[in-house]
């Protein structure tokens, strides 16, 4: 089975993650990027995603366009309830991806990639009732649906642990809050320690990737 990415971005604000994600979603030809900022607007445009607000008018574009490839921006309102908005589009994107692999196999069932930015907002490190808790299942299941999972956020110890503790990717900017960083020394694991002291001291757009037991410097060029 091809490995399937589940990706964290977690840094402050300015720091680099949303250029990151951006560019990391290129790669793939089926996106739908979760995202309630207003201030998103801008990047979308220019990397070629179709703002929707609707939960129903999004399941028909991905109908309408599964087997060629889509880019859409799901632009939740403001004030709406982004745990359940969540919730309901992991549900249905793990059907329909069940659903294909059923009729056709699943060799043939297309890649998609979920992106969530602001994470602590939609998945947040509390209990959740069961209607707002269906994107765990998509951390625990969602790369054995061909889905590939990518978040970011600028405050990582107030994302669920449902979600952190199945990254196989993560990329962390610069962080300067306590509790961030212990989360940031829970997600690196054996030298955590170190690793958080590090992303301590990083300059705008530096970041540390940790993939396995192995850790790298970066930074964002442009």
């Amino acid at each position: 089975m091809a490995e399937f990415n589940r990706i964290g971005i977690v840094g402050r604000s300015q720091s680099g993650k949303s250029t990151l994600m951006d560019r990391i979603l290129r790669n793939y030809r089926r996106v739908i990027l979760f995202d309630a900022i207003d201030e998103r607007a801008a990047t979308a445009a220019v990397e070629g995603y179709t703002e929707v607000d609707n939960i129903n008018t999004l399941q028909d574009l991905v109908d309408r366009n599964y087997a060629d490839g889509f880019r859409y921006w799901f632009h939740p309102p403001y004030d709406g309830d982004l745990p359940l908005y969540l919730s309901d589009i992991s549900a249905w994107l793990l059907d329909i991806q069940s659903q294909h692999a059923k009729q056709f196999g699943e060799t043939t069932r297309p890649a998609i990639a979920l992106a969530v930015d602001e994470m602590a907002d939609c998945f947040p490190n509390q209990a959740q009732k069961a209607d707002r808790d269906r994107f765990s299942v998509m951390c625990r299941s969602g790369r054995h649906k061909g889905i590939h999972l990518i978040g970011a956020t600028q405050r990582p110890a107030e994302v669920s642990t449902k979600f952190r503790g199945q990254l196989n990717k993560r990329f962390i900017f610069n962080l300067t809050e306590p509790r961030d960083l212990q989360a940031v020394a829970e997600m690196a694991g054996a030298d955590g320690a170190v690793i958080a002291e590090q992303v301590r001291q990083l300059a705008p757009l530096e970041y540390i990737r940790v993939e396995g037991t192995s850790y790298t410097s970066g930074k964002i060029h442009f």
